[in-house]
């Protein structure tokens, strides 16, 4: 599997239609109302679903209730997968907070050294399952989009033989270079937000969308590939 032309069909594939781009920008924009939050997850999963069917270009903003449903759908399975990791995560900072503020009242040492122990475990364990999780999740979410039903997110016997058919070490390595340019993309929004004031609507508005529209292409293309070329020669 070639991952830079994987990355590479993905990269462009916003420009297929860039007010598109900016549409999705505006309900991000306007995210904290609820609904549009559901409409932006609706959309990157109809971006999934085009993809899959061998679409070339952005699907067409419209069907709002549909959008909002598939969004919400996209939202529970991602809950599910993240509830456990998050939950021993807050379970261990809790677990470390109350007994670190009973012993500086009482002024104990032991306690705090407790406590800390108890957060480290807890959190390395927290973060370990979330990196598993985040290493399935986008599998599972284009398992959902190709067979059009949430059960189909969490077969995870179809799921692992799916990445087995990629190949693991090739899924790997576009997994490491999805995290990398997330990395990237965190750092230039995190550059153009604090100093400009623009950045503060640029980011939300044209680069957080673009980013997230390339991760779907990318994920779709990776779903299809199967380690097979054929449809990547054939594609935006």
């Amino acid at each position: 599997m070639d991952v830079g032309e994987i990355s590479s069909k993905a990269f462009k594939y916003p420009f297929s239609d860039f007010k598109k781009v900016l549409i999705l920008g505006i309900l991000t924009i306007i995210s904290f109302l609820i609904i549009p939050a559901f409409l932006y997850l609706g959309y990157l999963f109809r971006i999934l679903t085009a993809s899959l069917a061998g679409a070339d270009e952005l699907p067409e903003f419209g069907a709002w209730g549909e959008m909002f449903m598939d969004g919400l759908k996209v939202f529970v399975v991602l809950l599910v997968y993240t509830v456990v990791p998050t939950a021993i995560i807050i379970i261990g900072v809790w677990a470390s907070l109350l007994p670190l503020i009973t012993a500086q009242n009482a002024g104990s040492i032991a306690l705090p050294t407790i406590s800390f122990g108890v957060i480290s475990g807890l959190v390395i364990i927290g973060g370990i399952l979330e990196i598993i999780i985040s290493f399935l999740v986008a599998i599972a979410l284009a398992n959902m989009a190709y067979h059009g039903e949430i059960g189909a997110a969490f077969r995870f016997r179809e799921i692992i033989n799916k990445i087995g058919e990629i190949g693991w070490v090739d899924y790997l390595i576009w997994y490491v270079v999805m995290l990398m340019l997330w990395v990237i993309f965190l750092y230039i929004s995190s550059f153009l937000v604090f100093p400009l004031i623009i950045g503060i609507i640029l980011v939300p508005l044209i680069i957080s969308p673009y980013f997230m529209m390339f991760f779907a292409r990318s994920t779709a293309l990776v779903y299809v590939f199967g380690g097979s070329n054929d449809y990547l020669e054939g594609t935006f």
